[in-house]
């Protein structure tokens, strides 16, 4: 672009260069392209589960289906089977912590010392409660249409609740992989005491 008129009657160069301006685009573009990319398949597909607003009881009472609960808590996992045909899997299950585990701050040296010091937290027994769902699945009888409500005590950290959740979408029937639990429900704990759940302690 040229054009402008210098103070003494000549014509001055006024050129732009565009060519940063299409380096910086370009660059956009891609970190752009990228995160979408990352965040769909880093995503955890859940339902939020949100207390009915009315209480008044429908003229047609539906079906009643098994349905899987379980409730995070600082001392382990409390899982029940709502509305089975053994009215004993309604009593919610106890699965206790196994313990602790450390992870390292930082990136650990080659002599194994940990630079920004250790964090300590709670052992899940994901294993127990991988068989614990299994089991409630085969008692439910829907296979994959089973439905699971997933519920953290306010004191646990958020990385058990994701840690939960992938034992939950990984947790199958038979081994061929056909009948997962698919698109679990997170709602407030306090949910779940309309489903048999007394305490979360």
């Amino acid at each position: 672009m040229a054009g402008g008129a210098s103070g003494k009657g000549g014509v001055a160069d006024a050129s732009l260069n565009v060519v940063p301006f299409i380096d910086l685009l370009i660059c956009l573009i891609c970190f752009l392209v990228i995160s979408a990319a990352w965040t769909s398949l880093s995503r955890i597909d859940v339902d939020q589960a949100l207390p009915k607003a009315s209480k008044t009881p429908p003229k047609d009472k539906p079906e009643k289906k098994a349905a899987i609960n379980l409730a995070i808590t600082p001392t382990g996992y409390l899982a029940n089977l709502h509305d089975a045909e053994n009215a004993d899997l309604a009593q919610p299950k106890r699965i206790p912590t196994i313990g602790e585990t450390k992870i390292c701050r930082g990136k650990v040296g080659k002599d194994g010392a940990c630079p920004g010091g250790f964090d300590t937290f709670k052992k899940y027994d994901k294993i127990k409660l991988k068989e614990t769902l299994a089991g409630f699945m085969k008692e439910g009888k829907l296979g994959d249409k089973i439905k699971i409500m997933v519920a953290a005590h306010d004191k646990v950290q958020y990385l058990h609740l994701i840690g939960t959740l992938d034992v939950v979408l990984h947790s199958c029937e038979d081994e061929a992989g056909k009948t997962c639990l698919r698109n679990p429900s997170v709602g407030d704990i306090n949910l779940l005491r309309a489903k048999g759940f007394t305490t979360f302690e």
